[in-house]
């Protein structure tokens, strides 16, 4: 394997990774502010929002469609073993995920079965994703 697959490779995990954070971080932010009615800046106020049921509800939608692109995204720019890229993005979103629910900020703010479902949810957009991907372009679509 030569050094630009090498290096293509790696962009791909890590450009889906921050596609996926910067659509959920981005949607959700706006979403909290919008009903918030101003920007928050105090955790507590940003939680009691995002943490009413039907705000969690809409974050799966949210979270998924995200894990969707980023799988769709990462398979295009590896142009190569798409799906096994798309299961290095899963593998690592999963690792952020567990980061996250580790630390005491932010594990403590969902309930560990909706980690597990974001996991579950997120790992199954990203290899769709993937496979969107790559069965778009053996079609000769995009």
């Amino acid at each position: 394997m030569n050094a630009l697959r090498i290096l293509r490779s790696v962009l791909a995990v890590i450009i889906g990774l921050f596609l996926i954070s910067a659509l959920v971080e981005g949607v959700e932010f706006a979403l909290v502010g919008a009903i918030h009615g101003q920007p928050i800046t105090n955790p507590e106020e940003y939680y009691a929002i995002r943490n009413l049921p039907w705000f969690l509800g809409l974050k799966l939608i949210y979270n998924s469609l995200a894990a969707i692109a980023g799988g769709y995204i990462s398979a295009l720019i590896a142009g190569y073993a798409k799906i096994k890229h798309g299961v290095a993005l899963a593998g690592i979103q999963t690792l952020a995920f567990i980061w996250a629910i580790v630390q005491p900020d932010l594990g403590q703010r969902l309930a560990v079965w909706f980690w597990m479902l974001l996991i579950f949810l997120s790992v199954g957009g990203i290899l769709l994703g993937a496979v969107f991907q790559a069965r778009g372009n053996q079609k000769g679509k995009i």
